[in-house]
C-alpha cells in the first residue's frame, strides 16, 4: 500500500501563528500542526520543521504563544508563511500590530480573537519535525469570542482553516449545529 500526501493529511485544520522572541528580535509563522496535549498540566504543541526561522528562535527563548486569526486576517495569516524572518523583519514587512506578551516577553498579534502563551518545557524529534511541548501560562480572548461551555462562537468569530497547499475556508454560520447533549 502506498500512502501519498493526498491521503495522510488531516485537513481542514485551524490556523495558528506561532510567535517567538529572541534577543529583540520577534517573528511569526503560520502553522497547522498544533493541538492541545494535556489537561494536568496544561500543555499545547507545535510541530515546527527545524529549517523554519521560529524553530531556532524557540529553543533559544524557551518560549512560544500561538495567535488565532480571523479569517479576515488571510492575507496576513498566509503571509507569515510565506516570508522568512531570516531575511526580515515581519513586524515591519506585513505591518502587523503587536503587543507585549503578559507572562512572556514573546509579543502577541493584537488582532487576534484568542493568544496561548506557552513556557517551552520538552523537545521531541518526531521525523522531519520537531514537537514543541509547552506549558500555558496565560491565555487571552476578545470578548464574545468563545460561548460560557468554552467553545469558540462561531456567531462572532470567523475562524481560518488551512485545507493544504495554500487553500483555506471558514465556518459559515448558517452550517453551524449544535446538538443538544444526552
Amino acid at each position: 500500500m502506498t500512502i501519498t500526501q493526498k491521503s495522510y493529511q488531516a485537513y481542514p485544520k485551524l490556523v495558528t501563528v506561532v510567535g517567538a522572541k529572541s534577543g529583540k528580535k520577534a517573528n511569526y509563522m503560520a502553522a497547522a500542526w498544533h493541538t492541545y496535549l494535556s489537561h494536568i498540566p496544561l500543555l499545547y504543541g507545535v510541530a515546527i520543521a527545524p529549517k523554519r526561522f521560529t524553530h531556532d528562535m524557540i529553543i533559544e527563548s524557551g518560549e512560544f504563544n500561538c495567535n488565532f486569526l480571523p479569517f479576515n486576517k488571510l492575507k496576513l495569516i498566509n503571509a507569515t508563511g510565506r516570508i522568512s524572518g531570516k531575511n526580515c523583519d515581519k513586524i515591519d514587512a506585513l505591518s502587523l500590530q503587536i503587543e507585549q506578551g503578559i507572562c512572556i516577553k514573546t509579543p502577541f498579534i493584537s488582532d487576534a480573537y484568542a493568544v496561548i502563551e506557552c513556557k517551552l518545557k520538552q523537545t521531541f524529534k518526531v521525523g522531519d519535525h520537531t514537537l514543541f511541548v509547552g506549558e500555558i501560562v496565560h491565555t487571552k480572548e476578545t470578548e464574545n469570542a468563545f460561548r460560557e461551555n468554552g467553545i469558540l462562537n462561531c456567531q462572532n468569530i470567523s475562524p481560518t482553516l488551512y485545507l493544504g497547499s495554500d487553500t483555506y475556508i471558514t465556518i459559515d454560520k448558517s452550517s453551524i449545529n449544535i446538538l443538544p447533549r444526552d
